[in-house]
């Protein structure tokens, strides 16, 4: 028999690998489609910019209509340096699904890198809405970010 010990351990390491990989969105079956979006997702992780954006492009001429796929290019171009471009990319996220979580999240972090944090703080309130009764990630990484940023 499996001990309360043992089992709460588990449930936390499997709560934790999920978060992890939660801020990068959900797959939805455009990704398990598209082997370019598996390859970008997988340098994401390695943090490998350019080669991730590169994936992702190529992506758009199969699944132009993806919000994941646009949240995707707007963290790679954020994270790259390139704000306008992940604006760009955050913005057409939220036109196709005004509620995604990951993307409302990285358009207040663009914001803060931006030295905007008024609509940083525009995004943290969309989260807040979402996110409610139960807190979800995206909203507990804006506010962390904000509360750096704000120091």
């Amino acid at each position: 028999m499996i001990s309360i010990k043992t089992f709460c351990l588990g449930l936390v390491c499997s709560c934790l690998i999920t978060l992890a990989q939660a801020n990068l969105g959900d797959i939805d079956e455009d990704d398990l489609d598209n082997p370019l979006i598996v390859e970008g997702k997988e340098l994401l992780q390695n943090e490998d910019w350019t080669a991730a954006i590169t994936r992702f492009e190529s992506a758009l001429d199969t699944t132009p209509n993806s919000a994941d796929l646009h949240n995707f290019l707007g963290y790679a171009y954020r994270k790259s340096g390139d704000l306008d471009k992940a604006f760009l990319h955050y913005d057409k996220a939220l036109e196709i699904n005004p509620d995604h979580k990951a993307a409302i999240e990285y358009l207040g972090e663009a914001y803060i890198a931006n030295g905007d944090l008024a609509n940083a703080m525009v995004q943290l309130q969309k989260l807040k809405r979402l996110c409610s009764p139960i807190p979800c990630e995206e909203l507990r990484e804006l506010e962390q970010a904000l509360e750096n940023a704000s120091r």
